[in-house]
């Protein structure tokens, strides 16, 4: 009877109470009545856990988001290198050299001299080999004849889509 007042199914097996289906009784967060908890432990069934759940963090004066609690050593490193990051953009952008900046600026200044070293008669270590290119690309070509004689064969040629460069991948060079 206690069964059938709490709208469960039972029948009697070898001489034992038997619930027929499933039967959700609580869910988190509601209260547990009378019945339930009585029926709970005429069934030998401890579900409960008790807890707090945070909602503000308080320190000092000042209340945080429990989120605060959730922060690791890789998203300090993420946040200080969006820092550093920062700092270089803008250092390199208004020409103050820092720290950060100063490799930046190298492989930039770097840029320019080779751009000069490819219109002008001048020449350096690192510019040899672009003027070298520059007089005669047919010398760089070696690969490309055994890359281009396997698509004439089978057919049209694919053209190769040119590489976008990005001034962060290899700081420029």
């Amino acid at each position: 009877s206690f069964f059938q007042a709490l709208n469960i199914p039972t029948k009697i097996t070898k001489g034992t109470i038997e619930i027929i289906q499933d039967v959700n009784l609580i869910k988190e967060g509601d209260r547990v009545g009378m019945s339930d908890a009585t029926l709970l432990n005429m069934l030998n069934i401890s579900p409960f856990t008790y807890g707090l759940v945070v909602l503000q963090v308080y320190d000092s004066g000042t209340c945080f988001d429990p989120m605060i609690l959730d922060i690791t050593d890789d998203d300090l490193k993420a946040r200080f290198m969006m820092g550093v990051r920062n700092v270089a953009a803008l250092s390199l952008k208004i020409g103050y050299p820092t720290i950060a900046s100063a490799p930046h600026s190298m492989v930039n200044g770097l840029k320019n001299c080779m751009a000069i070293a490819a219109v002008t008669d001048i020449t350096f270590k690192e510019a040899e080999k672009m003027k070298e290119y520059l007089k005669d690309p047919s010398k760089f070509a070696a690969a490309a004849p055994a890359a281009a004689a396997a698509p004439a064969a089978g057919g049209k040629a694919k053209e190769p889509e040119p590489e976008e460069e990005s001034e962060d991948d290899d700081m420029g060079m």
